[in-house]
């Protein structure tokens, strides 16, 4: 729902699946312009939301914390970067 909802309407969300080595890993990445810097390391704190999150109508800041504690209690990973024009969620999982 954040890729949609901080993506233009001209722009794109891409969601691809694969497996690399022994893990399973699904990338989503969008047009949302990026996520500043500074925020980067703290998107998956609970509570966290970044200047452009805080909207009337936006959620709680939890999203990315509850998928962040799903994924790492199945000795998974989840990370997220800057890239093209907007940013990029991977999730890694063992097979």
């Amino acid at each position: 729902m954040n890729a949609i909802r901080h993506t233009p309407g001209d722009g794109t969300v891409e969601i691809v699946g694969d497996v690399d080595g022994g893990e399973v890993r699904v990338t989503v990445a969008d047009g949302c312009g990026g996520i500043p810097e500074d925020d980067l390391p703290r998107v998956f704190d609970v509570a966290f939301r970044g200047e452009a999150a805080r909207s009337p109508g936006g959620g709680a800041g939890l999203g990315l914390a509850i998928a962040r504690g799903i994924v790492e209690a199945h000795a998974g990973r989840i990370g997220v970067a800057n890239a093209g024009p907007g940013c990029r969620f991977e999730i890694r999982l063992p097979v």
